[in-house]
């Protein structure tokens, strides 16, 4: 092979580089642009770096929004890869619709705990500190002491499911990638519908599980009081 073949496939795959890191940038579309520019003549060391790089929320928390649209590039792309083959049945439009749709309401869940979470009357370290004063209080605080701490484990099981959810939806989109990926390579490799069934049926067992928490403690986030 010439030094110019060499020149050309490196080039092509700069390019494709730079593709991959413009679409799966959280920042915005100038910001985006220049990371991808840079991929084109330093692919080798600057790709990894900007397609690992991971957007996180106020807080540390992972952003639901950027592992939402995750989910739906990949699904996009893998129904692609699918149309007209033998693994057509395992992820159809209407599959990946249903999950788009799970993983939308995921993420609309969070951002309602999220933004609950940012108010006054929500603030751990107030509950906490206000169970410690009642506590300094001694005999006779009884009720009160009960009530605070009830207020403070609300609290911290509201930023539980929050945080359950950021977790949930951050593994759900690297696991759509990972499927998306299989699908491409089967596609191209010619292997199993076996091999690809057992991603296929994982990203299922966690959608219907993000359902299920769901559907378990939807009051908890619109104003209805949690059990203890």
């Amino acid at each position: 092979m010439s030094l110019r073949d060499l020149s050309v496939l490196y080039l092509l795959a700069g390019l494709a580089c730079a593709v991959a890191v413009y679409r799966a940038s959280p920042e915005g579309r100038r910001r985006a642009a220049l990371a991808a520019a840079l991929c084109v003549p330093l692919w080798p060391i600057w790709a990894p770096v900007a397609l690992t790089a991971r957007r996180a929320e106020p807080g540390g928390a992972p952003g639901t929004a950027d592992a939402a649209a995750r989910v739906q590039g990949a699904l996009r792309e893998g129904v692609s890869a699918c149309a007209g083959t033998s693994f057509e049945a395992l992820l159809s439009r209407e599959a990946a619709a249903r999950i788009e749709a799970e993983v939308a309401r995921a993420a609309a869940r969070h951002a309602e705990l999220d933004a609950l979470l940012r108010q006054g009357g929500f603030d751990e370290a107030a509950a906490a500190a206000r169970v410690a004063e009642i506590e300094r209080g001694g005999a006779g605080s009884g009720r009160a002491l009960a009530t605070a701490h009830l207020h403070l484990e609300n609290i911290r099981r509201l930023r539980a499911m929050r945080d359950r959810d950021a977790r949930a939806l951050e593994e759900l989109a690297d696991l759509v990638q990972a499927l998306r990926t299989q699908l491409v390579l089967a596609r191209f490799a010619g292997s199993s519908v076996e091999g690809v069934g057992g991603i296929v049926s994982e990203v299922w067992a966690r959608v219907e599980g993000l359902g299920a928490a769901i559907d378990a403690h939807g009051g908890a986030s619109s104003g209805e009081p949690i059990e203890t």
